[in-house]
C-alpha cells in the first residue's frame, strides 16, 4: 500500500494504491482534468478508479468531483447535500485573514455540479482502509487511517507542520480529533494545505 499526493491549486488530492485504488478529495471545480492527467503519469487508469472518498465539504475538497466522470463518491453524512447540490460551505475563519478571504471569497468560491454520493461510516471502509470521524474544522470532518503502513490522510484537521488549522467550527471538537489522530502515533502524516509529515 502507498499513498501518492497530487498537488493542485492550494490545495492536494490523494490516491491510496492497494488491492483497490482509492481517490481522496478532489480539489476546486476545474482541478478534474489536472487529477486525471496525474493519475496516467502514475500508471493508472482513471476509469479503474471506483471510489472516491471526501474529508469534509468544502469547495476546495468536493469542487472537481463531476469532472472526474462515474465514480462512487462518499462523504460524511453531514456534508451529503453540500456534495449532492454543489452548496457553497463557508469557511469559519478565525484569524486576520478573515477580512482578506471576505474582500476575495467571491473569486475563490466558484459554483460547482454537485453529484450524487453516499454517507460513508466509521470503521472500516475496505480492507487496510479505516474512516475517523474528526470533526472540528467542520461537522463532517474524516480522516482516513491506513494501518497497513500506520499512515494518515487528515484533509484539513491539521496543516503544514502539523499545527491545528485557523479554520473551524468547533474548537473543543477540532482538539479532541488531533488527539484522536496523536493516539495513533502514525507514522506519516498527510495534510491537504502544507507539507505533509512523512518519516525517513
Amino acid at each position: 500500500m502507498k499513498v501518492y499526493e497530487i498537488n493542485l491549486t492550494l490545495v492536494k488530492s490523494f490516491l491510496i494504491e492497494g488491492k483497490e485504488d482509492i481517490l481522496i478529495d478532489s480539489g476546486t471545480p476545474g482541478s478534474g482534468k489536472k487529477i486525471i492527467s496525474r493519475l496516467k503519469e502514475l500508471g493508472k487508469d482513471p476509469n479503474k478508479i471506483s471510489y472516491v472518498i471526501f474529508t469534509h465539504s468544502h469547495e476546495d475538497h468536493i469542487g472537481g468531483a463531476s469532472e472526474l466522470g462515474e465514480k462512487k463518491f462518499f462523504i460524511h453524512q453531514n456534508g451529503l447535500d453540500y456534495l449532492k447540490e454543489g452548496k457553497i460551505r463557508k469557511p469559519q475563519i478565525h484569524s486576520p485573514i478573515k477580512i482578506l478571504f471576505k474582500i476575495a471569497s467571491p473569486f475563490l468560491m466558484k459554483p460547482f455540479k454537485g453529484v450524487n454520493g453516499e454517507a460513508i461510516k466509521e470503521g472500516e471502509f475496505l480492507q487496510g482502509i479505516e474512516i475517523i470521524y474528526t470533526p472540528g474544522h467542520t461537522d463532517d470532518s474524516i480522516s482516513i487511517y491506513l494501518p497497513e503502513i500506520n499512515s494518515i490522510i487528515v484533509g484539513d484537521t491539521l496543516g503544514g507542520k502539523l499545527k491545528p488549522p485557523s479554520i473551524y467550527e468547533n474548537y473543543d471538537e477540532l482538539q479532541k480529533s488531533i488527539e484522536k489522530i496523536k493516539e495513533l502515533k502514525p507514522k506519516n502524516i498527510y495534510v491537504s494545505h502544507g507539507k505533509s509529515f512523512i518519516s525517513q
